[in-house]
């Protein structure tokens, strides 16, 4: 019997190659579940914009530009979201992980159908790690930032396939919306003159969206700006080029400044050589030079907007996404250059793209270690805004007054009934009974078993306490921690359960998650943290009440 060639063997597998691209979708989807119920910061800027101090909509506030950004679609699907699932960070987290879905689709679509199957596969799955790296996971846990990123940058690329093909007029209507998603659309209309210029299309072609770009700056300038961020933008030229080769080559780093921009000059050091190969000048590359090029003005644009913001700021996890589209395109043209040079390098074009795709998804790792660790007390913010103690959190929750008047008459958690302090009992202004209720004893390797902690610190905040510490409840755990005043109403709470390897280090017989951290009023000499246990018997400690206090 004839054996098939390596090539058809090989391509029997294509299948079973490109279901790799659902490993980091299905990592995304896990951060993005388990991620905070609360939304972001700028989020609630965005709502009271567009919200009436009755709860309505108000159509104007749509318009007003949020860091000098357009956020027009991003609001309108906040309103949505809160409409279907009362605000639900993790919904609209899960409609951010379609939109990435959908761009690796599109980005599919983009790609030379010269090249062999094993190749385009292998791309497909490159590019879904690169889109779903965890480096821009701010952009799914904190849903309304890649609302907007990452609309933006479908968008765009949506307008570029349709120019490829010469649908003009539906291309510059969907490079509207992109820039009606965010700013970082704004370059698209740079690339579409420059793809109708290479395509030799007629003159008014090439003009219109150099005309449109033109009326979108206007409009731009003309739109409410609210308060714009950073000081003079453009105070340092070095500093300018230090975060725009930063922001190019943030992919392939882990923290270090300095790492992304060196990757970031090899980048487009990469582009400039193949630039000079007349084959890489290909038609069927066209629309991937036309991605790169913009996505190399919104690198300049992040560069020259943040240029004040710190040397670090071309690492931030909402500017992956930029990378991410600087990636992708050289990728593919070289890949096709390679295949084009020989046909047998299609599998070692394969393994390349898979290469680089998982490298850039695995450098991630430690910005997202950081951006979960942050997540891990937004509970508590939760707490303070339905506890009436949103000015506690002035960097996180602007405006609290209006926001905590706001949020109940639009439905919006935690003003909402699964808003939970997690007891399975007493809530926000229940009343505990502490007179039949257990004192928290401190440890003592004597009685291992029993319950014990530890009051650590209370960190006084605008109009509340935030009190640190570790509780274990021995054979009965503790299942939520709650802040009580002297008469016993529930005035805070928070969570449990948390790590505490130093605990376990300094007493080995206290095993599991045993940090609690808890927000309420202004602690008093008659404040208490109570805990309740699995089977419903309450512990408590006396709040300390001073900064440090032990």
């Amino acid at each position: 019997m004839t054996q098939a060639p390596a090539p058809a063997r090989l391509a029997r597998w294509v299948w079973l190659i490109e279901l790799l691209a659902l490993v980091p979708v299905a990592a995304t989807l896990v951060d993005v579940l388990g991620g905070p119920h609360l939304q972001f910061l700028d989020y609630w800027q965005v709502l009271l914009n567009t919200s009436n101090p009755d709860g309505s909509l108000h159509p104007s506030g749509f318009f007003t530009l949020r860091n000098e950004h357009p956020l027009v679609l991003p609001a309108l699907a906040y309103w949505l979201n809160v409409a279907v699932s009362h605000g639900d960070n993790r919904v609209l987290g899960c409609l951010v992980v379609a939109i990435g879905v959908l761009t690796v689709v599109v980005l599919r679509a983009a790609l030379p159908r010269s090249l062999p199957p094993v190749a385009r596969a292998a791309l497909v799955v490159g590019a879904s790690a690169l889109v779903f790296s965890p480096h821009g996971l701010h952009n799914f846990i904190r849903s309304m930032s890649g609302t907007a990123w990452l609309t933006a940058n479908l968008l765009v690329i949506c307008a570029l396939l349709l120019a490829r093909r010469g649908w003009w007029v539906p291309a510059w209507g969907v490079g509207l919306l992109a820039c009606l998603s965010y700013g970082t659309g704004f370059p698209v209309w740079v690339a579409l003159a420059w793809l109708a210029w290479v395509r030799r299309e007629a003159v008014w072609k090439r003009v219109v969206p150099l005309v449109v770009l033109v009326g979108v700056g206007v409009a731009w300038k003309l739109l409410d700006r609210g308060p714009v961020p950073g000081g003079s933008p453009t105070s340092d030229p070095v500093q300018v080029l230090f975060t725009f080769f930063a922001a190019v080559g943030h992919l392939w780093t882990t923290d270090s400044a300095g790492v992304a921009v060196v990757a970031g000059v090899l980048v487009l050091a990469a582009y400039a050589v193949l630039l000079t190969t007349s084959a890489a000048r290909a038609e069927e590359l066209r629309v991937w030079w036309a991605l790169a090029l913009h996505a190399v003005l919104a690198c300049a644009m992040i560069g020259v907007a943040r240029v004040d913001f710190g040397e670090a700021v071309g690492l931030s996890s909402r500017y992956t996404s930029q990378s991410v589209v600087m990636a992708v395109p050289l990728m593919v043209i070289a890949g096709w250059l390679l295949v084009r040079r020989s046909a047998a390098n299609g599998p070692r074009v394969a393994v390349l793209a898979v290469a680089a795709g998982f490298l850039g998804f695995t450098l991630g790792m430690p910005v997202a270690a950081a951006l979960r660790e942050e997540s891990r007390e937004v509970p508590l913010q939760a707490v303070a805004l339905r506890a009436g103690l949103g000015a506690a959190y002035p960097d996180r929750l602007p405006n609290p007054d209006e926001l905590m008047d706001l949020l109940p008459k639009i439905g919006h958690y935690p003003f909402t009934e699964d808003f939970t302090l997690g007891c399975g009992g007493p809530e926000l202004g229940d009343r505990v009974d502490i007179a039949g209720a257990r004192p928290l004893p401190a440890a003592d390797p004597a009685r291992k078993a029993d319950p014990s902690g530890f009051m650590e610190e209370a960190q006084q905040l605008p109009g509340a306490t935030r009190i640190r510490g570790w509780a274990t409840g021995g054979a009965d755990p503790i299942h939520c921690a709650a802040v009580v005043d002297g008469s016993g109403v529930v005035v805070g709470g928070g969570i449990v359960n948390q790590a505490r390897p130093d605990v376990t280090a300094a007493l080995p017989w206290v095993t599991g998650g045993t940090g609690f951290v808890v927000i309420g009023p202004t602690a008093t000499p008659d404040t208490k943290v109570v805990f309740v246990r699995k089977s419903g018997a309450v512990l408590w400690a006396p709040a300390p009440t001073e900064e440090g206090e032990k």
